[in-house]
Protein backbone atom coordinates (compact mmCIF):
# COMPACT_ATOMS: atom_id res chain seq x y z
CA UNK A 1 0.00 0.00 0.00
CA UNK A 2 1.37 3.40 -0.96
CA UNK A 3 1.83 5.89 1.86
CA UNK A 4 2.34 9.65 1.71
CA UNK A 5 4.56 12.12 3.55
CA UNK A 6 4.25 15.92 3.37
CA UNK A 7 7.73 17.35 2.80
CA UNK A 8 6.85 21.02 2.58
CA UNK A 9 8.61 23.41 0.18
CA UNK A 10 11.50 24.74 2.24
CA UNK A 11 15.12 23.69 2.65
CA UNK A 12 14.57 21.40 5.63
CA UNK A 13 16.44 18.12 5.40
CA UNK A 14 14.26 15.02 5.29
CA UNK A 15 15.69 11.95 7.06
CA UNK A 16 14.70 8.28 6.84
CA UNK A 17 15.14 5.43 9.30
CA UNK A 18 14.17 1.78 8.73
CA UNK A 19 13.96 -0.80 11.54
CA UNK A 20 13.38 -4.45 10.59
CA UNK A 21 12.27 -7.21 12.95
CA UNK A 22 12.43 -10.83 11.72
CA UNK A 23 14.00 -14.21 12.50
CA UNK A 24 15.33 -14.25 8.94
CA UNK A 25 18.28 -12.50 7.36
CA UNK A 26 17.19 -9.11 6.00
CA UNK A 27 18.63 -6.64 3.49
CA UNK A 28 17.06 -3.26 2.72
CA UNK A 29 17.74 -0.87 -0.15
CA UNK A 30 16.17 2.57 -0.67
CA UNK A 31 15.69 4.37 -3.98
CA UNK A 32 14.53 7.94 -4.53
CA UNK A 33 12.64 8.53 -7.76
CA UNK A 34 12.13 12.13 -8.87
CA UNK A 35 10.06 13.59 -11.69
CA UNK A 36 11.36 12.61 -15.08
CA UNK A 37 12.11 9.08 -13.85
CA UNK A 38 15.49 9.85 -12.29
CA UNK A 39 16.11 6.99 -9.83
CA UNK A 40 18.94 7.11 -7.29
CA UNK A 41 19.96 4.57 -4.65
CA UNK A 42 20.25 6.58 -1.45
CA UNK A 43 20.75 3.93 1.23
CA UNK A 44 21.23 0.27 1.94
CA UNK A 45 21.47 -1.80 5.10
CA UNK A 46 24.13 -4.17 6.29
CA UNK A 47 23.62 -7.60 4.75
CA UNK A 48 21.96 -9.16 7.80
CA UNK A 49 19.99 -6.55 9.74
CA UNK A 50 17.75 -4.81 7.22
CA UNK A 51 18.10 -1.66 9.33
CA UNK A 52 18.98 1.81 8.07
CA UNK A 53 19.91 4.52 10.59
CA UNK A 54 19.09 8.18 9.97
CA UNK A 55 19.83 8.55 6.28
CA UNK A 56 19.37 11.94 4.62
CA UNK A 57 16.88 11.73 1.75
CA UNK A 58 17.32 15.34 0.63
CA UNK A 59 15.97 18.85 1.09
CA UNK A 60 12.20 19.14 1.02
CA UNK A 61 12.12 21.53 -1.94
CA UNK A 62 14.26 19.17 -4.07
CA UNK A 63 12.48 15.89 -3.33
CA UNK A 64 8.88 17.11 -3.26
CA UNK A 65 6.65 15.07 -5.63
CA UNK A 66 9.15 12.22 -5.64
CA UNK A 67 8.81 8.69 -4.33
CA UNK A 68 10.78 6.54 -1.94
CA UNK A 69 10.88 2.89 -2.94
CA UNK A 70 12.07 0.84 0.02
CA UNK A 71 12.68 -2.84 -0.68
CA UNK A 72 13.50 -5.34 2.06
CA UNK A 73 14.40 -8.91 1.17
CA UNK A 74 14.13 -11.46 3.98
CA UNK A 75 15.72 -14.89 3.64
CA UNK A 76 14.52 -17.65 5.97
CA UNK A 77 17.05 -20.30 4.95
CA UNK A 78 18.55 -20.01 8.47
CA UNK A 79 15.44 -21.64 10.02
CA UNK A 80 13.71 -24.97 9.48
CA UNK A 81 11.75 -25.05 6.21
CA UNK A 82 8.60 -26.23 8.05
CA UNK A 83 8.44 -22.75 9.62
CA UNK A 84 8.74 -20.72 6.42
CA UNK A 85 5.00 -20.64 5.68
CA UNK A 86 4.04 -18.60 8.74
CA UNK A 87 7.04 -16.26 8.95
CA UNK A 88 5.96 -13.65 6.37
CA UNK A 89 3.14 -12.46 8.65
CA UNK A 90 5.59 -12.02 11.53
CA UNK A 91 7.92 -9.57 9.78
CA UNK A 92 7.71 -6.10 11.31
CA UNK A 93 9.22 -3.11 9.53
CA UNK A 94 9.00 0.47 10.78
CA UNK A 95 9.72 3.27 8.32
CA UNK A 96 10.29 6.66 9.92
CA UNK A 97 10.52 10.00 8.11
CA UNK A 98 11.35 13.28 9.82
CA UNK A 99 12.14 16.88 8.92
CA UNK A 100 9.22 17.70 6.65
CA UNK A 101 5.85 19.40 7.09
CA UNK A 102 4.42 16.11 8.44
CA UNK A 103 7.05 16.12 11.18
CA UNK A 104 8.15 12.82 12.63
CA UNK A 105 5.92 10.19 11.01
CA UNK A 106 6.12 6.42 11.20
CA UNK A 107 4.77 3.88 8.71
CA UNK A 108 4.44 0.09 8.98
CA UNK A 109 4.76 -2.58 6.33
CA UNK A 110 1.37 -3.73 5.06
CA UNK A 111 0.42 -7.27 4.06
CA UNK A 112 -0.03 -6.19 0.43
CA UNK A 113 3.58 -4.89 0.38
CA UNK A 114 4.91 -8.47 0.56
CA UNK A 115 5.70 -10.97 -2.21
CA UNK A 116 6.39 -14.50 -1.01
CA UNK A 117 8.68 -16.59 -3.25
CA UNK A 118 10.61 -19.86 -3.13
CA UNK A 119 7.84 -21.66 -1.19
CA UNK A 120 8.08 -19.07 1.59
CA UNK A 121 11.87 -19.16 1.91
CA UNK A 122 12.15 -15.56 0.68
CA UNK A 123 9.87 -12.59 1.26
CA UNK A 124 10.32 -9.30 -0.61
CA UNK A 125 8.58 -6.31 0.97
CA UNK A 126 8.31 -3.16 -1.12
CA UNK A 127 7.09 0.04 0.55
CA UNK A 128 6.33 3.05 -1.64
CA UNK A 129 6.14 6.45 0.08
CA UNK A 130 5.03 9.41 -2.02
CA UNK A 131 6.70 12.67 -1.04
CA UNK A 132 4.16 15.49 -1.34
Amino acid sequence: MKSTYQTGIDTNTIALRVKTGTVGTAYTVVYLTLSGGQKTKIAESALQSGNISDKTVGQAIHIKNGYLKIRTTVDFSNIDSSQWANQADKIVIKYNLDGGFSGNESFDNDTDDADIVDNGKTVVITKIIQLL
